[in-house]
């Protein structure tokens, strides 16, 4: 798989990705402790909060591991807006090396194959380290839906075009 290929050389080590439609303890302890390590503790879900979520319709998750070692997560479901996914969460603990770029495509790529027409998500204005989410998410082509007290709902539409230019720019190419 060029998604495996390209992050082992990025990471200098031997990365794996894997697809699941239901969660097992043994991906809720993998999520959790990515989710403990990279957000702050108001941010954490719990177990219950997580198993909630995997028996929501359309449930997917990638994982990747490097090494044998869980490296990043991404996970969502079908939303209640019919023919769009809801993005819940997303976390990387190698930054700067293109897993959360290439988690993201497989994503789309997995939500242009299962019929979605839109990805959703929502977010903070600002993360912890004071990064601009919102303004980094608008420049990769979302558009803001609504912001409120629940954080910022960020929203793209998925085309074979739109697909078909991430996959050519981030996995297949070699820049």
């Amino acid at each position: 798989m060029y998604a495996e290929k390209r992050l082992s050389g990025s990471l200098g080590g031997d990365a794996s990705i894997s697809t699941h439609t239901h969660l097992d303890d043994g991906l809720l302890e993998k999520i959790a402790a990515i989710d403990h390590v990279k957000f702050r503790t108001e941010l954490w879900y719990s177990r219950e909060e997580l198993r909630a979520r995997v028996d929501k319709p359309g449930f997917f998750c990638l994982m990747v591991e490097l090494d044998g070692e869980p490296v990043a997560y991404d996970f969502g479901y079908r939303d209640e807006e019919p023919g769009v996914y809801f993005s819940d969460s997303s976390a990387t603990l190698v930054e700067r090396k293109g897993v959360g770029t290439v988690l993201a495509v497989l994503e789309m790529v997995y939500l242009l194959e299962a019929g979605y027409r839109a990805v959703k998500f929502t977010t903070e204005e600002y993360d912890q380290a004071g990064r601009p989410l919102r303004r980094i998410w608008e420049n990769l082509g979302y558009r803001t839906v609504s912001v409120d007290s629940g954080g910022v709902t960020m929203m793209m539409d998925i085309t074979p075009q739109l697909v078909n230019s991430r996959v050519n720019d981030h996995l297949l190419s070699r820049g």
